[in-house]
């Protein structure tokens, strides 16, 4: 074989690894419910304390020293923060909160 054919044949097995990365990376989706895209918004303060209220104005809970809170818009809207104790706390969208820095 001639040198300028082994070349080629190593120039287009390098554009096939090439296309092939790019490929998996940019264009290959397995399925859409394994898609995740967020849109995150993140409130942030050196206090906040953040109140929870049902539909008629009460205050169900409250929470004291919370320093992010970090809301995730996509099929099951909601806001989530760690308490000062590092507890979870999950807010779904359908729920009236208030964070106010103290």
């Amino acid at each position: 074989m001639s040198s300028k054919f082994k070349v080629v044949v190593f120039l287009l097995i390098i554009a096939g690894i090439f296309s092939g990365y790019i490929y998996f990376k940019f264009y290959f989706k397995p399925g859409k419910e394994n898609e995740t895209r967020y849109a995150i918004d993140s409130i942030t303060g050196q206090n906040l304390t953040v109140t929870v209220f049902s539909i008629d104005g009460k205050v169900l809970r409250k929470w004291n020293n919370v320093k992010i809170i970090t809301t995730i818009k996509d099929k099951g809207n909601f806001s989530y923060f760690y308490t000062k104790d590092k507890k979870y706390v999950q807010i779904p969208e359908s729920v009236t909160y208030i964070a106010e820095e103290e």
